[in-house]
């Protein structure tokens, strides 16, 4: 495959506004009904101790979710290829100017009646393993659509002093002060950003799904096994609802990892912990 060539003016977009979006006809890093079958597969593992890591939610209405499923590209040979591969690299290294490594990978499925994602930055979650600048990928799955509830940015905030109030999350004042952008996306649809952009989403109010894949990496140049340390720390500290231990403390967990994302409690599984 030959690798997609950024134009000037798309690298200088990426600088100023701290993200990207490459149509799926623009990058052609995969068939988006292969991506759809994937994300199914993955979706339908059985849910093993120490390996992928799914996560559930509670909707408004009571009902238990599948909301998302980490860690799972090391044992689904397409994906590992998709986001390992030296065509993804390519992209992301003319963005970031460096060799860039896998640390995170996660599908978030917005299954219909899918809660949002509050405004938050995700660098907070990632600075335990190291204070340097991910960059994530994310592929959509299915259309990204206002009324599904897509991602929401506030372009040039990457360049900002953004308020947080807890952990990661941003004050409901600079919120509230901010113009945030919604990026639609079509299947196959590629949107970048980095780890110190405002971004948020609203819940799913359709009948269908609304999958991403969010793939996020660091430079080679700032280690070369920062994903496994990252995953050690999360399964011993806020690990998936059925790996949890009764009666253990997971504060630093929740502390750690849990301001955006829509997810059980520790203690009952009732809604109330937010999980990035």
């Amino acid at each position: 495959m030959a690798t997609t060539q950024l134009t000037p003016a798309q690298i200088q977009h990426f600088d100023d506004e701290g993200f990207l979006v490459l149509r799926a006809n623009e990058h052609n890093l995969i068939d988006p009904t292969v991506l759809q079958q994937w994300t199914n597969e993955v979706k339908a593992l059985p849910r093993e101790h120490g390996k992928w890591m799914p996560y559930d939610e509670i909707t408004a209405d009571g009902s238990r979710q599948l909301m998302r499923t980490e860690n799972f590209v090391n044992y689904h040979a397409g994906f590992a290829s998709l986001l390992n591969g030296a065509e993804m690299n390519a992209i992301l290294k003319q963005l970031t100017r460096d060799d860039m490594l896998l640390f995170k990978d996660k599908i978030n499925y917005k299954l219909p009646g899918g809660n949002g994602f509050g405004a938050h930055l995700d660098a907070p979650a990632y600075d335990h393993i190291g204070q340097i600048e991910h960059t994530t990928a994310n592929l959509a799955v299915d259309a990204a659509t206002v009324e599904n509830g897509c991602v929401e940015v506030v372009p040039r905030s990457h360049r900002m002093d953004v308020e947080l109030a807890n952990g990661g999350a941003i004050s409901a004042k600079w919120e509230a002060a901010h113009e945030w952008m919604p990026v639609e996306l079509q299947p196959g649809d590629l949107l970048i950003f980095g780890s110190h952009l405002a971004h948020r989403s609203k819940k799913n109010d359709t009948t269908k799904s609304r999958a991403s894949i969010y793939a996020t990496y660091h430079m080679k140049s700032d280690g070369d096994d920062l994903k496994e340390k990252y995953y050690i720390d999360r399964r011993e500290n806020f690990p998936p609802d059925h790996e949890r231990i009764p009666g253990k403390d997971y504060e630093l967990g929740v502390k750690r990892y849990a301001f955006s994302a829509p997810f059980t409690s520790i203690d009952d599984n009732k809604a109330g912990v937010q999980v990035v």
